[in-house]
Parts: C-alpha cells; sequence; structure tokens
C-alpha cells in the first residue's frame, strides 16, 4: 500500500487502490491483511501516539464510527456523546467530514458550532471544562488524507479501525462503530494496533445493510476487548429493545440534506424531536454511560440518557460549547 499510495498518477493510484482494498474485502476480511494495510496507512504520517487521563470517577470514552454504512441515519454518535456528556461521562469524539452520508461528524460539530481540538493540551482542557472534546480526523493524518479522504464510499479494510487510530489517542475504553457484522474482527485488529480496552458496535437488518450505531434495524451486535482480550459477540434483537422505547426496525430513516440532517438534531437535543431520534440517541448514549461505567446495564444508561435530555442538560451542553467555541476564536 505504501507504494500505492506513492503513485504521482493520482487516478491510477486510486484505481489500483480500489482493486487492492476491493480484493480484500470480496475475499475474507482477514485480520492480518486488515491489520498490515491499516499499519501501512497510518505509517503515511508522523502522529505522536499519547495517552489521555481518566476523570476521577470514571473511564474517560473515545468514540469513533466507520461511516460508509449500508443503513443511513442522522448522525447519531456525535449527538449520542453531547448528550452522554450532559449525563456526567467525559468523552473524546473523533470524527470526520461525510464521503457516503449527508452528514459526517466534523460536518456536524461544524454546524453545531462545537469547539475543535487537536492537540493533546487542547483535548485534556476540553474534556476537564466541558466533559466532551471534538478531534477532526483528516487533521491528524493530512498525508493519508490526501491519498485515501472522500475517495471510498463503501466499507473496506481501512474501515476497520482507522477512525478509532488516526489520533493515536489512548486512555479509557474505546467505543468504536463498525458498520459490518464482524465486531469481533474489529476488536481483534484494535488489539494488534495498541487498543487494550474496546467496546465495538453495529448493527444490521435481514437484507445484510449495517450501521456504525446501536439499535438501527432488526438487530445490534457489540463485543469487548479487555485487556487485550476480545469477548464473545453479543446479539441484541429489536425486540429485546422492547422495554428502552420504539422498537420498530424502521422507524428512523435518513434525511434529505444536511440542513434537515442538522435541525433532526437540534430538536432531539432539545428534547422535541422526533420520538424515533430522540430514542436512537438515548440508546446509544446508553451504551457510552456503560462502557464508561458510570450505568449498571443498558436500562439504567437509557434512563440517565432520557432524563439529560428531559431535564434541559443536554441542550445546555450544546451551548456551553458553543460559548466556549465562540471564546476560542476571540483568543
Amino acid at each position: 500500500m505504501l507504494d500505492l499510495a506513492a503513485l504521482p498518477d493520482h487516478a491510477a493510484r486510486d484505481n489500483l487502490l480500489t482493486a487492492v482494498l476491493t480484493g480484500l474485502m470480496a475475499r475474507g476480511p482477514a485480520e492480518s491483511d486488515v491489520v498490515e494495510v491499516l499499519r501501512a496507512a497510518l505509517s503515511l504520517d508522523e502522529v505522536e501516539t499519547f495517552d489521555l487521563p481518566s476523570p476521577s470517577g470514571s473511564r474517560l470514552l473515545l468514540l469513533a464510527g466507520s461511516g460508509k454504512k449500508g443503513i443511513k441515519s442522522f448522525n447519531v454518535s456525535t449527538s449520542s456523546a453531547i448528550v452522554a456528556a450532559a449525563a456526567g461521562a467525559s468523552v473524546v469524539k473523533m470524527g470526520s467530514r461525510a464521503t457516503s452520508s449527508v452528514m459526517g461528524s466534523r460536518d456536524l460539530a461544524e454546524s453545531l458550532g462545537l469547539p475543535h481540538s487537536r492537540t493533546r493540551s487542547s483535548i485534556i482542557t476540553a474534556v476537564e471544562r466541558s466533559r466532551l472534546a471534538f478531534v477532526p480526523i483528516e487533521d491528524m493524518i493530512p498525508v493519508l488524507d490526501q491519498v485515501y479522504g472522500g475517495r471510498f464510499h463503501v466499507l473496506n479494510p481501512l474501515s476497520f479501525g482507522l477512525a478509532a487510530l488516526a489520533a493515536r489517542l489512548r486512555g479509557g475504553v474505546l467505543v468504536f462503530g463498525l458498520a459490518h457484522p464482524k465486531v469481533d474482527l474489529a476488536a481483534r485488529v484494535l488489539g494488534h494496533l495498541g487498543v487494550s480496552e474496546a467496546l465495538v458496535v453495529a448493527s444490521g437488518n435481514t437484507a445484510g445493510y449495517f450501521a456504525d450505531e446501536f439499535g438501527l434495524g432488526d438487530r445490534s451486535l457489540t463485543c469487548r476487548l479487555t485487556g487485550g482480550t476480545v469477548g464473545a459477540v453479543h446479539t441484541f434483537e429489536a425486540d429485546d429493545l422492547k422495554d428502552l422505547g420504539l422498537s420498530s426496525p424502521n422507524s428512523v430513516h435518513p434525511p434529505r440534506s444536511a440542513t434537515e440532517a442538522v435541525q433532526w438534531v437540534l430538536d432531539a437535543l432539545a428534547g422535541e424531536g422526533n420520538p424515533a431520534h430522540v430514542h436512537l440517541i438515548a440508546l446509544n448514549s446508553a451504551v457510552m454511560l456503560m462502557a464508561a461505567g458510570l450505568a449498571r446495564d443498558l436500562t439504567d444508561g437509557y434512563g440517565q440518557a432520557e432524563a439529560a435530555i428531559n431535564s434541559g442538560r443536554a441542550w445546555a451542553k450544546v451551548e456551553a460549547l458553543r460559548e466556549e467555541a465562540l471564546c476560542q476564536q476571540t483568543i
């Protein structure tokens, strides 16, 4: 892959990379192939790996998602990160611009007016001050972004970990969304590449399409990486989540435009949105609160997330983050 990335002919490079990545997916994907492709891709940029401290009383959450999902929705992960922070979690959300969807995490963060953090000190300061730091992935991997960014609209070997690994952040627990059923493969890959604690989540439908969030479609999957050891894959059917609210697997549809996507998020965080949207955000926030050690189970986490939305704390978090971004601009 390193040789391909160095090709001066961009069209030839894109064609060859597409052939390699598509071929690896078609025959597997195999764990060793995914690990080596990711290692090669990450080596294109010289980025220092550093640990982030966990706050007192909980575990720091690092959040990232593969994107390129078959089940389209609005941007759930960033919305859920805001709610989780409002509920007391300390969160570092890594995200990029949209490639295959209406709006990526970075697009949403910019539309909401959230501050961005690009250095270790600024990430730590943001977490201490606001419980939430947003890290734009492309800024961490400029060389790789020139080769890969915006070109690949479907899942490929890099999707099994690049978004989580690009910023070279370690510490706490990683929650990684994967738009593919092989959550255990992603957990093993992350373990090979330096992550010791992670929860990989996915959801899908009977047609074989997947999303990098929990609770979409007919079933959801999780797999834990604990101390470098990969656990069993757990499956949650839609009926298993009935007690947490809406249970229809088809209750969330993709937004028609970026403007609509932003409005859906604003409405949901204000507690005034489509109940299906609020449900999905609360459900993914519950997963985050569990991973952070702040919730006993999904039911407890869901209740905390709902309370953060209904009490106005989630909306207050948005306003506080906007104020922080304005302060950064004036410094």
